[in-house]
This record gives C-alpha cells, sequence and structure tokens, in this order.
C-alpha cells in the first residue's frame, strides 16, 4: 500500500476493501440473528426498514432485520433489556448470502462490540408514542434527545469528516465515476464504497470499509475469520486491542484535517497516540468452519447457522452493542496487495466492460467497480453486561439459552427466520448453570394474517416446556417434568410455571381466562378469543411483552431431554424446539436416560435391519 505513513508505521492494512451499494435491489447480505440485528430497523411495522442510514451503513436489504425489542409505546412504556453475565457462553449467530470458505471468493469476517455509559450514551432510540418509529437519523441538534439511536459518538464523526482520507488506497476508477469526489484531500467520510460521503449515523465511512482502521476507534475486537490464516499473527499484533492509535489534533483539541504523524507536527498540530483498549487480542480462525455457498442465506455444513461463541468479557456496562462485518472480495485482484497504484487508468477493473475478451464478438460484464471487494455489516440492539454472581462456583459455565427469530412464516420472515431456541443443541455439565432469556418485538409487520400464534398480532412471544422426546409436540405432563430440579431432586414446579407460563398472572382467572369463558367473552367467536388478552394459554398476557428473563437455573440432572413453545411450535408450519444433555449431575434422570437409550437402541435396529 501507498503511503504508509499514513498509518502509524505500519505496513499494508488493506483488508477489507469496501464499496458502495448503488441500487437498492442489490443482495448480498449479513444478517445477525442471536443477538437479533437490527440492519438499521427500529420500531417501524413495516416488512422494510425505514431508513438505511439512521445508525449504521448495512449495505444490506430492506427486508432484513428484527424490530426494536419492545412493546408497543412511548417512553412510559419499559420493556427489559437483554443481559449477559461476566463470562457466560453467548452464541453469536449469522447468516451471509455469499460464500465463505470456498475459495471463489476472499471471505472475512470481523466481529466486534462496544460499550458506552456516558452520557450521551448508546442507546437504540425511544419511540415518543404509540404512533412513532423513531427512525430518523441523528443530527448535532439532536445527539442528546433519546429518540434518535446513538452508536459512535458525535465527536467521533467530526474527527472522520474533518480528517482526509487515506489516499493510499485502491478506489479504482470511482474518481472518474464521480467527479469532484476522492481527491487527494478529500475527507475521510469518502470511500470507494461511499463515494458521496453519505452519513449513517455517527460512523465514520473510512473506518467501517477498513480493518484493522490506523486511528483510534470505541469498537473492540472480538474475532477475525478469515480465508489467510497466515495473517493471523498479523491481525492480533495490530489490533486495537493491543496496539494504540494516532489521531491529529489542533492546540485546541479540535479535529485536524492531518493523517499521520508527520503532515500532522509539520503543519504545527499536535499528535496523540491513544492508548489501546488494553483487552486481549481477538481470536482468529480460519474461514474454512464458516463455509457456506453462494446466493444462500442458510446453514453451513453441519445443519447449523454459522456461529461463533462469545464468552462475555469481563466489562461490566449498561449500554453495549455487538457489530458483525462481513467482507467477500474477488478474486480479479488481491485484496491487499492492490494499493492507490493500481487506480485508474491501471486498475484491474472496468465499470460494466463491453468487450470481446478476443472472443469473435462483444460480451459485456455487470462489474461496478466498488461492488468488487465488498463489506456488509449488522449490529444488535443495545444489551448489557452484568457481574457474574458471586454465588456461582468459579468453575461452573454459565449458558445463555435465547430465542432468535419472529412472527411470521417462513416467507414473511425472511431474511430473517422463524422462531428457534438458540442454541437449539446443548451438551453441559451437571453444576453448570443456564441462564434462559429471550426477547423479541411487539413491532412486527401488520400483516393480515400474520401467520403466527396469539397477540398481539405484531408480538413475539415465547415459552418452555419439556417433552418427551424432539419428535414429540406435546409436552409432558407438569408433575413429571425432570429437566429443572430443586435441591432435593424433585421437580422445581415453581420454576416449571414460570418458564411455561411466563409470568402471566394464571392465578387470577379474570386476567388467565379458560377456554369457556374466553369464547362468551368474546361471543362464540374463536379468532377473538385466540387473540384475547386474557387467553393466557396463547401467553397473550406477558407483563413484561416479548421479554422475558428466567433467570439462572443449575443443571441438577443428568439426562436427555427436549423441549418446545408451546406458542410458536406449529407442526408442518415451524418447529421450534431445543435438546439439552447433561451429565455428571448429582441426580440420575433414570425415567428419561431409559427412554431415550429406549429411543437410540431403535434406531440403531432399524440400521441394522437395513
Amino acid at each position: 500500500m501507498k503511503n504508509t505513513q499514513l498509518i502509524f508505521g505500519l505496513s499494508a492494512l488493506l483488508c477489507f476493501i469496501l464499496l458502495n451499494q448503488l441500487f437498492v435491489f442489490i443482495k448480498a447480505d449479513v444478517y445477525m440473528h442471536n443477538p437479533r440485528g437490527s440492519n438499521d430497523r427500529n420500531c417501524e411495522f413495516h416488512a422494510n426498514r425505514n431508513n438505511a442510514n439512521r445508525l449504521f451503513d448495512s449495505q444490506n436489504n430492506a427486508a432484513g432485520g428484527y424490530a426494536c425489542p419492545r412493546m408497543i409505546g412511548g417512553p412510559e412504556v419499559v420493556t427489559p433489556r437483554m443481559y449477559y453475565y461476566v463470562g457466560s457462553e453467548l452464541p453469536i449467530e449469522w447468516t451471509s448470502q455469499h460464500s465463505c470458505g470456498f475459495r471463489n471468493t476472499y471471505c472475512n469476517v470481523v466481529i466486534q462490540y462496544m460499550c458506552n455509559d456516558t452520557a450521551p450514551n448508546l442507546r437504540d432510540g425511544t419511540p415518543e408514542n404509540e404512533k412513532d418509529a423513531a427512525t430518523d437519523t441523528i443530527s448535532e441538534a439532536t445527539n442528546n434527545n433519546p429518540r434518535y439511536g446513538l452508536h459512535e459518538p458525535m465527536e467521533y464523526y467530526m474527527k472522520c469528516r474533518t480528517r482526509r482520507r487515506n489516499s493510499g488506497l485502491y478506489i479504482a476508477d470511482q474518481r472518474q465515476e464521480n467527479w469532484g469526489r476522492l481527491l487527494e484531500n478529500s475527507p475521510a467520510v469518502e470511500t470507494r464504497q461511499n463515494p458521496n460521503g453519505n452519513r449513517h449515523g455517527w460512523e465514520c465511512p473510512e473506518e467501517r470499509d477498513y480493518y484493522p482502521y490506523w486511528h483510534p476507534t470505541p469498537w473492540k475486537d472480538i474475532a477475525i475469520f478469515t480465508f489467510n490464516t497466515s495473517m493471523c499473527q498479523w491481525y492480533q499484533e495490530n489490533s486495537e486491542n493491543v496496539r494504540g492509535r494516532g489521531e491529529c489534533l489542533q492546540e485546541s483539541g479540535a479535529p485536524s484535517p492531518f493523517n499521520n504523524e508527520k503532515s500532522c507536527i509539520s503543519g504545527g498540530h499536535n499528535w496523540h497516540v491513544r492508548p489501546a483498549h488494553g483487552v486481549d487480542p481477538p481470536e482468529c480462525i480460519s474461514a474454512d468452519i464458516i463455509n457456506v455457498r453462494d446466493n444462500h442465506l442458510g446453514n453451513t455444513y453441519n445443519g447449523q447457522l454459522v456461529n461463533y461463541k462469545w464468552y462475555i468479557p469481563n466489562d461490566v456496562h449498561e449500554n453495549c452493542v455487538v457489530r458483525i462485518r462481513y467482507n467477500i472480495t474477488t478474486g480479479d485482484y488481491h485484496p491487499f496487495e492492490t494499493d492507490s497504484t493500481f487506480n485508474y487508468p491501471k486498475s484491474p477493473l472496468k465499470q460494466d466492460p463491453f468487450e470481446n475478451f478476443e472472443y469473435p464478438s462483444w460480451l459485456s460484464l455487470a462489474v461496478n467497480t466498488n461492488q468488487y471487494g465488498r463489506t456488509f455489516q449488522d449490529r444488535s440492539y443495545v444489551f448489557s453486561i452484568k457481574e457474574r454472581p458471586s454465588t456461582i462456583p468459579a468453575w461452573a459455565k454459565i449458558y445463555n439459552l435465547n430465542v432468535r427469530g419472529k412472527r411470521g412464516n417462513i416467507v414473511q420472515t425472511f431474511p430473517s427466520t422463524e422462531y428457534d431456541f438458540v442454541p437449539n443443541f446443548l451438551e453441559a455439565r451437571g453444576g453448570d448453570f443456564i441462564h434462559i432469556q429471550w426477547t423479541g418485538s411487539d413491532y412486527n409487520p401488520q400483516r393480515n394474517p400474520n401467520d403466527a400464534e396469539g397477540a398481539p398480532n405484531t408480538g413475539d412471544r415465547s415459552n418452555l416446556v419439556q417433552s418427551d422426546n424432539s419428535g414429540f409436540n406435546y409436552p409432558r405432563n407438569y408433575t413429571r417434568v425432570t429437566m429443572f430440579l430443586k435441591d432435593d431432586g424433585t421437580p422445581d414446579l415453581d420454576f416449571i410455571t414460570r418458564l411455561a407460563f411466563i409470568d402471566q398472572p394464571i392465578q387470577n382467572t379474570s386476567e388467565c381466562m379458560d377456554w369457556k369463558s374466553l369464547l362468551e367473552k368474546n361471543g362464540g367467536n374463536k379468532n377473538k378469543a385466540e387473540q384475547d388478552c386474557n387467553n393466557c394459554a396463547k401467553l397473550n398476557n406477558a407483563p413484561n411483552g416479548p421479554y422475558f428473563d428466567g433467570g439462572l437455573h443449575e443443571l441438577k440432572a443428568n439426562g436427555m431431554f427436549a423441549y418446545m413453545s408451546t406458542r410458536n411450535n406449529n407442526f408442518s408450519n415451524r418447529s421450534h424446539k431445543g435438546y439439552l444433555i447433561v451429565t455428571g449431575a448429582r441426580f440420575n434422570n433414570s425415567d428419561k436416560l431409559k427412554m431415550s437409550m429406549t429411543f437410540i437402541g431403535l434406531i440403531f435396529m432399524i440400521i441394522l435391519m437395513l
């Protein structure tokens, strides 16, 4: 890369080469499903998001993302926020449309997080009333207004807007395609992906488009998946987790246009080196283990969504967010070695070439030079990181058990998913803990019908009951539940009840009615009875709406346990089930083990007979 002095003495930092999405119909996306990714949504009821510039540049299709995790209403409606304990295991799950792990593209995935409790703090954006979507882009005038979502601080963007772009970067022929843009002294908000300098919240486009970035950022690295594992040591040594970053400031502390130490000092300004974040370097992993095919928003080779197990760091904050960036780069040029010396007219790529390529006639290629090498992004809603409870032994693991998906059938939810537990298969040891917690939204699209169960007709609700095995669609009888035990080895009926009814007032017959009473109340109309707010069998009277926190529960029973959601599991329409295997626990769940072994034995006999 040219102009290496721009990059505080590092050699080539050109890892992510990203591009501007000029055509809204282009689909090449990444969507985070756990934690729930917003795709720049907030509280709109529409199938498509309102504003692709709200918080960040996702480059994704407008139909993606999950709506805000809250009940309908203004600031007076408070829905609890998801939180995770320090040291707990959280599966980060996502889908990406183009290949990763195959050799028809260069693929990299970077997962990061940031936290900020300092006012104005990191926030999703709170509607003013039940009709407000709170999806407008933040401005200087609204920076402290809680209605407007905020991730990166405003000062961060102002520095980016003032600072000159790194002119050593490869921009192909985008200067010719965008006259007056991407000049040597253009600001860092203009990149090959974002040549017009469009603003997305307070995100810095140049930082978004390149990794690792060469100026200070609020983002801490979690993990890097790369097609080229020989770069892993370099990534880890140059992560901002362990290596500081420099920036140029005027004497007053105001941002400076200079982007490297030499010109900063020559210009009479001060070069400040911000210390590293002071945490461990990111894990660096081969992209082969997240192998997915082209043109496909689905599972990897093992039948599960692509995922990464994040162990929550000791970084206690009320306001945190995770982001994932997915880069695909064409093989038509080398992503690490192609710099500004290959810009027009020497660019290996041309915009929409119409050539014969030595064939007997002409061929036309659909080539947008700001899309050959491209990054897509998604971010979670705000969550909290909490201290690990002192009552839990240091050796015990904490597993987060969540729910992904949203209301609707498989077509209505796409490119999001229908409901499922996360993880939907878990192996643990006795004495470990699971933190059962999930959220959803009451702002799903107002389809009629919206193919799902219960009320509100835009709302997500989930529960958890044990079944005899994963092939069953009926729950196990209440008194025979063996998945959750008390210290004396008997079923923990209070906890079992909470998971089944998610804290609805089931003892109050006027708040939770039986089916006969519901029909009488609704004049015999079955559909209205199904949607009635007093129909607790459908979870319609959940006090926190889409959110439920079952808390921590110690695993005390050995066994193989199947479980399901009675509201969402709907055979031949959707499966909302999970499976848990526990070994080394205090109590031997002989009934369940016997049933499971009988089932396994039957399968084995069938195989022998084939």
